[in-house]
């Protein structure tokens, strides 16, 4: 899976042991604050499955490196974690989402980044699995303690174990978002 604007830029592989508990490394990057590493565990905490939607609770967390720039000239390295929660619930027709996650180095418990995002969308039809599916979708993004914020206007294509998203942010930057599931 993969995330990528021009502030900030994700891609992770993760292998689903269970249904409820996935593992593998995830790589983060925004080019001017910050370069990290990092382990990947995510648990699945309560699903609900309901007769027209589905609803999930997950743990996320994991250990490994970072570069954290402090200026031009200064920056701080080392050992690190991830913390994080994500939130979704969905029918055929509405897609909701949240998730915090936040990094910090084990020494001093330094804070890395932190990242709040949010997304509503809706889907103008109604696909089977085997077609295409679409939804339009409103996204929020708030990182470095809600100091910067973006909101994004993207639409999801799904086929068959095949997702992406390109958006815009009302700054102009654009966003491309894929995932591959096996």
């Amino acid at each position: 899976m993969s995330e990528m604007s021009q502030k900030y830029q994700e891609i992770s592989a993760v292998y689903s042991h269970k249904y409820w508990l996935g593992t593998g490394v995830v790589l983060l990057r925004s080019p001017e604050k910050f370069h990290l590493i990092t382990s990947q565990v995510g648990w699945l905490v309560k699903r609900w499955n309901l007769s027209e939607a589905q609803g999930n609770a997950y743990l996320l967390g994991g250990i490994g490196y970072g570069v954290l720039k402090q200026n031009t000239e200064q920056e701080i390295t080392g050992g690190m974690y991830r913390l994080g929660i994500q939130l979704d619930y969905e029918t055929r027709r509405i897609y909701t989402f949240t998730r915090y996650v936040e990094h910090r180095f084990f020494e001093d418990n330094k804070h890395i980044d932190d990242q709040f995002s949010a997304a509503l969308g809706f889907a103008p039809y109604l696909g089977e699995f085997d077609e295409l599916n679409s939804w339009v979708i409103f996204k929020f993004i708030a990182s470095d303690r809600f100091s910067d914020m973006a909101y994004i206007l993207m639409l999801r294509f799904f086929y068959k174990n095949f997702l992406w998203e390109v958006g815009q942010d009302f700054d102009g930057n654009g966003q491309l978002n894929f995932m591959v599931r096996f």
